[in-house]
């Protein structure tokens, strides 16, 4: 009888019990409930609809240096292409975890979180943004995500093709060759072939 409660917790360990890794090759939007909040304050469960665009998800956290460095690559990545041609949904967390005397707790931000660049969402430069909010429980619950920052890049179906963890001094040179990569329009055949 233990043996029989013992495979059965193992196979509930191993089919995906606690939250989703949001991998290479993942789907993880929509997530079956809602994870995020728009900026009216509606919860969603996925990401608003695509409009054929390059889709990035940028997971930014409050304390996170290294933030702004991603930002300042997509937005060098993204000189050369027509405007319109990316769309980064940016995911702000709005809690941190704060040392107090009584333990761990959850804050709001000890410093908002403004775009990097000085640039407003609605500029109309060559990234399309859309601003959501990690609803603080359920965004755990569902995915792990313990380091930041996260930049995945999605298919057309919500797949997740490439993931960046963190910074790198060519992260510029790499979204911008994904983002050429998915440019290139295929050149018209001849008739008859």
């Amino acid at each position: 009888m233990r043996k029989g409660a013992l495979l059965v917790a193992g196979l509930l360990l191993a089919t995906g019990c606690g939250p989703k890794a949001i991998t290479v090759g993942s789907r993880p939007f929509p997530a079956g409930h809602p994870v995020f909040s728009d900026a009216s304050g509606k919860a969603l469960e996925g990401l608003p609809e695509a409009d054929g665009t390059i889709r990035f998800v940028f997971l930014e956290f409050p304390w996170c240096p290294p933030c702004a460095e991603v930002w300042t690559a997509m937005r060098t990545a993204t000189a050369t292409v027509p405007p319109g041609t990316v769309r980064i949904y940016r995911v702000l967390f709005d809690r941190e975890t704060v040392l107090a005397p009584t333990g761990r707790q959850e804050a709001p931000p000890l410093h908002p979180a403004p775009l990097p660049g000085g640039g407003a969402p609605e500029d109309p430069g060559a990234m399309k943004i859309t601003t959501l909010s990690a609803l603080p429980g359920e965004f755990r619950k569902e995915f792990r995500v313990s380091s930041g920052p996260v930049l995945l890049l999605l298919d057309a179906e919500g797949k997740v093709e490439r993931r960046w963890i963190g910074y790198s001094d060519g992260m510029a040179g790499e979204i911008s060759s994904e983002i050429m990569n998915r440019s290139l329009v295929p050149s018209p055949r001849p008739p008859g072939t």
